[in-house]
């Protein structure tokens, strides 16, 4: 059995697509999905007991309830880990972020690639902003974000020790040994800026971090096809309007 360990709170947006993804994923195990949810009103009702056929539904709920300006991220992670403890015969453990675009073949590609090792993850991230239209191709090939990255029970200890740092992914990578990197075909995209609880990354904000633009989506349609469309409209809704967009056909 597998885990998803999933913290969130206060971001219906973000939480309606991950569980949509989820529900598509095409991994046929049996998967327990842990759901940190630490805000009211609660986001994630939407996701009851008979989700999915293999999938088990366990929610957490930690105290106090998160508050504007706090990074509650480690404490909620550490709230899913906690919860693990009932379940020994996990083996491996996904970090699924509410916001973040991940393929039907997510899970089902990261376990075939899942072998000889404690930590897995793929490299080369995308970045996406779909309020700004503008993306970005890390050049991080040493480590994996933490949402594209899968780990073994054996790392729990680690992961709970580099809780409390800004970005726990590189600190994780840094500490984690039998270690295992690939890059396949974009299983997963770090989406940014949508609205509501900010999250801490960069290319969250209105500042570009040197993001290249994609006004008409053509790169984002050339990674996940027609499920570009899904972020079309928060362009239109919540996007900059084209006066305070500065040199919006300048890569920087």
């Amino acid at each position: 059995m597998i885990a998803l360990i999933t913290a969130t709170g206060g971001r219906p947006w973000q939480f309606d697509l991950c569980q949509k993804f989820m529900k598509r994923q095409t991994y046929n195990g049996d998967v327990l999905w842990i759901i940190v949810d630490d805000c009211y009103p609660r986001s994630t009702d939407i996701v009851q007991p008979d989700f999915k056929e293999k999938w088990q539904i366990v929610k957490a709920y930690p105290s106090p309830p998160w508050r504007v300006g706090q990074n509650t991220q480690g404490r909620n992670i550490e709230a899913g880990l906690d919860e693990l403890k009932k379940y020994p015969d996990i083996e491996t453990i996904f970090i699924i972020e509410d916001d973040d675009y991940y393929r039907p073949i997510y899970l089902e590609r990261m376990m075939s690639n899942w072998s000889a090792c404690k930590i897995l993850g793929e490299t080369k991230t995308i970045y996406y902003n779909p309020i700004t239209r503008r993306y970005a191709v890390n050049p991080n090939t040493g480590y994996a974000s933490l949402f594209q990255t899968a780990f073994s029970r054996e790392l729990i200890p680690l992961l709970k020790a580099v809780k409390g740092n800004r970005f726990i992914d590189g600190a994780l990578w840094k500490v984690a040994t039998d270690k295992k990197l690939f890059h396949e075909n974009d299983l997963a995209i770090g989406i940014k800026g949508l609205p509501g609880r900010a999250g801490i990354g960069a290319g969250h904000s209105n500042s570009y971090y040197g993001m290249i633009p994609d006004i008409e989506m053509k790169f984002l349609k050339s990674k996940i096809g027609d499920d570009a469309d899904i972020y079309k409209d928060f362009y239109k809704v919540h996007g900059i309007p084209r006066r305070n967009r500065p040199d919006i056909l300048t890569r920087r």
